[in-house]
């Protein structure tokens, strides 16, 4: 990789299985600049360079050249991707933008998962995997070749186990473990099992020239973190089917990837996820050379096409328009400048349904080399991010908030592909039928009552505003309330309190509250003003690079990579577009209908006369418990123009375009082969920020804000020794520093004051050890391994909403024969 015009890293084989693991994305663990998130026994968050998420797609993925994320989501779900360790032949990391070659979305680096073809690599391998937490694996791979002419290759794995649990009594796992709606707990399935089967069949029809099909199926039961909160996997299906063909220097694929969702669904809102989303892809590519091989050059196309298919439950009214379009041209050259010096060009454009016009992405790079053992390279890069389906169809309900058995406030999550105007609540003040609506959920259909003139008055019984006070009360800790009761100077014992709440429900003091309605529109305020949100945009990122590769007396290899990167039009999480309408005296008018509702109850009135307390008193205590909460009850929601947008009632979240940001950073890694049997490595990565608030993206509003979502510094290192038909070992450690989280409802650690943080993450430094031994004297081809992972046993976590991950002892019998 000396002469790559690009920072590239690769995994061979003797790499791949030095270690027993859960997922095959863990060979990737000790790689320079891989950011890996722990979130599960079988489940990583892996990104390169930062930027990671709760169920991210950023990096781009391939399996033998074909995307394996899935569809629609664009999500990278390791746990049903086909890349078995006992079936890998390499993996190819390249960090930093990809778009001039690999298209739209490719801004965050590759990592290429390339199999073993049945020619070269026939036979039959078995693995069995056990361990700790009691985890079961068992994989299979049996390749052939009939004749000379056609290749097969079957392969299968399956794997369950018990999964991290998070813990009641460690404040980042008890929010994960209470419903913030209810405050009701939350009982997770921690029961993980995945099944994964593929098949293979090669023509060589020529001497070069191959034709290949391959397919399979994967499915997964486990809990999964999402953008909308944590997902039950109940028989999450991932298919797909690829036929490509390689004749001497033209490629050419097409391929299908499939979604069923199965049973699986959203904890906390019992949301049920339904997906059957298509992916289809067709691609084209040509090499040849010019000027005696002094020029080099790529040309290709490629079209995309993503069908989502949620049955309307995550996309709603948009799931017959989300439709995404996408086709691209490009080309490369490779130019050598000088025997010394390489320049490489290459230019994409890309064209789709969503945005007008082309997208064009440039990328240039010089590498200079003094000798044959060192390599400078001086790289820039232009690439962009389409919007995913998410961003632009969303319709779903993420959060329902239930105040009493009848009452509850709707959020609904919403996409921005043509964004949303308030021309008609502004021209009216925000008052007029069309511009303002009502929250049927919580006081039913008819809060407004319109006049001739069009304007509204609320129609807010008091009798129901108490009915949510008193359910707030009593969702209050007794202990809680009996120290605010002595904050005013009454010392009460638990029990009497509870009798006199009790006594207080609204059956009780029904009859006496008065039947008015909270007064007019006048009594009501907007908290904020309506503002206009465009049509989603491409995210664009540049990428200025400089590196060098250095190989010393063929022992010692040394890489240095730093980059400098401006991201513009980041595409936010969704946030809340449409204003409410509050109430501003409801504690005003609710007190004294309160205290003339206690009066008129003998038994109540009787029993706070022998306590020494009057109605008044009572009433002006209960509102005062609840006056702050009282202040935000949305009574109207300010709703976009258009009657498509108008769902009476509901409070509207989306994406938005904002912020310009500029980071920097750099990788440096060294591996050091000490003698043929030993090897050392060693690595660190570093950016510049970890977190990016409205000053620096350059937003005047402070709930705009980005999170890398990974460490700004970490570092790897380790050794490895192996002797052929004996024993092997290895170790390595890796430190990771703390970073804030800020990732659909998953927050914590964050530096500056944001509700619902619920606290950071801490430094962690983990020890993994390994030992193997070939028991061919025995057995042909049959090995041995151990891999204990987190040898110390800290319990850390690697980013918010996951459980702690702890110690974890593998081993595995492999057999090839």
């Amino acid at each position: 990789t000396l002469e790559a015009p690009a920072s590239i890293s690769i995994l061979e084989e003797r790499d791949i299985l030095q270690n027993v693991m859960t997922s095959s994305a863990e060979v990737l663990r000790n790689v320079t600049g891989v950011d890996m998130a722990t979130t599960g026994i079988d489940r990583r968050e892996i990104v390169l360079r930062g930027f990671n998420n709760a169920f991210s797609g950023a990096t781009y993925i391939l399996t033998d050249y074909r995307q394996a994320a899935l569809p629609s989501l664009a999500v990278n779900i390791h746990s049903i991707m086909p890349n078995m360790v006992i079936d890998l032949d390499k993996v190819e990391i390249v960090r930093g933008p990809g778009s001039a070659l690999y298209g739209a979305g490719v801004d965050a680096g590759v990592i290429h998962y390339i199999t073993k073809d049945p020619f070269s690599y026939p036979g039959t391998s078995i693995s069995v995997n056990g361990g700790e937490r009691s985890f079961f694996s068992g994989a299979f791979r049996h390749a052939g070749v009939l004749g000379e002419k056609v290749g097969y290759k079957l392969t299968g794995q399956y794997g369950q186990a018990d999964d991290w649990e998070l813990d009641p009594n460690d404040p980042l796992d008890k929010v994960q473990l209470t419903n913030e709606i209810t405050g009701e707990p939350i009982t997770y399935n921690r029961a993980y099992q995945k099944v994964n089967v593929n098949g293979l069949l090669q023509f060589r029809l020529q001497d070069e020239m191959t034709l290949t099909f391959n397919g399979g199926f994967s499915a997964l039961d486990a809990t999964v973190l999402s953008g909308i909160g944590t997902v039950q996997a109940d028989g999450f299906g991932y298919s797909y089917g690829q036929m490509r063909l390689q004749a001497g220097r033209f490629f050419a694929q097409g391929y299908i990837n499939k979604n069923n969702a199965g049973d699986s669904f959203v904890y906390g809102t019992g949301l049920q996820v339904v997906d059957n989303s298509v992916v289809t892809n067709l691609q084209a590519q040509y090499d040849f050379d010019l000027t005696g091989g002094n020029t080099q050059f790529i040309v290709g196309a490629d079209y995309d096409r993503t069908s989502p298919d949620t049955k309307n439950t995550i996309y709603g009214r948009n799931d017959d328009n989300d439709l995404i379009s996408e086709f691209g041209v490009y080309g490369q050259s490779l130019f050598r400048v000088s025997p010394k010096l390489d320049f490489t060009g290459a230019l994409r454009a890309d064209y789709n349904n969503i945005e007008d016009g082309f997208q064009l992405s440039p990328r240039a790079a010089f590498v200079f080399k003094p000798s044959l053992e060192h390599s400078l390279r001086l790289t820039y890069n232009r690439a962009y991010s389409l919007p995913g389906s998410n961003s632009l169809f969303l319709d779903i309900v993420g959060r329902r908030t239930k105040l009493t058995d009848e009452f509850a406030i709707i959020e609904r999550g919403r996409g921005t592909r043509t964004g949303f105007t308030f021309n008609s609540a502004r021209s009216a003040n925000g008052i007029t039928a069309s511009g303002l609506l009502p929250v049927p959920g919580v006081f039913g259909e008819n809060i407004f009552q319109y006049s001739a003139a069009g304007i509204p008055t609320q129609n807010v019984p008091l009798a129901a505003v108490y009915g949510i006070l008193y359910a707030g009360l009593r969702k209050t800790p007794i202990e809680e309330v009996q120290a605010e009761l002595a904050n005013n100077g009454l010392s009460l014992p638990t029990a009497i309190i509870e009798s006199f709440l009790n006594l207080l429900s609204p059956v009780e003091l029904q009859p006496g509250l008065p039947t008015t309605n909270v007064t007019g529109l006048g009594t009501s305020m907007l908290l904020d003003e309506p503002i206009d949100v465009e049509p989603l945009k491409s995210t664009i990122t540049q990428t200025f690079e400089a590196g060098y590769k250095g190989l010393i007396e063929d022992r010692l290899l040394f890489g240095f990579d730093a980059y400098y990167t401006k991201k513009n039009n980041f595409i936010s999480g969704v946030t809340q577009i449409t204003p409410i309408s509050v109430f501003t005296n409801i504690s005003a008018e609710l007190t004294p209908a309160l205290a003339t509702a206690i009066a008129a109850n003998p038994l109540l009135s009787g029993a706070l006369t022998q306590a020494g307390l009057d109605a008044q008193t009572v009433a002006a205590l209960i509102v005062g418990f609840a006056a702050e909460d009282l202040a935000r009850l949305p009574v109207g929601v300010v709703q976009p123009d258009g009657a498509g947008n108008q769902v009476p009632g509901e409070i509207t979240g989306g994406y938005r375009n904002f912020g310009n940001v500029n980071f920097w950073g750099f990788d440096a890694t060294i591996q050091y082969l000490a003698t043929d049997k030993l090897t050392l490595f060693g690595n660190m990565s570093y950016v510049n920020d970890d977190f990016f608030d409205n000053n620096e993206l350059e937003e005047s509003d402070p709930g705009l804000y980005l999170s890398l979502n990974a460490s700004k510094f970490k570092a790897k290192g380790g050794f490895a020794y192996n002797v052929p038909k004996g024993i092997s070992f290895n170790a390595s450690g890796r430190f990771t520093k703390a970073f804030p989280v800020a990732s659909g409802p998953y927050i914590g650690g964050l530096p500056i004051p944001e509700e619902g943080d619920i606290g950071g993450l801490k430094d962690y430094f983990i020890i993994d050890v390994g030992i193997g031994y070939d028991l061919g004297q025995y057995f042909t081809g049959a090995r041995i391994d151990f891999t204990v992972q987190n040898l110390f046993n800290d319990k850390h976590h690697e980013f918010i909403g996951a459980p702690k991950i702890g110690r974890l002892a593998l081993g595995r019998l492999s057999i090839n024969f």
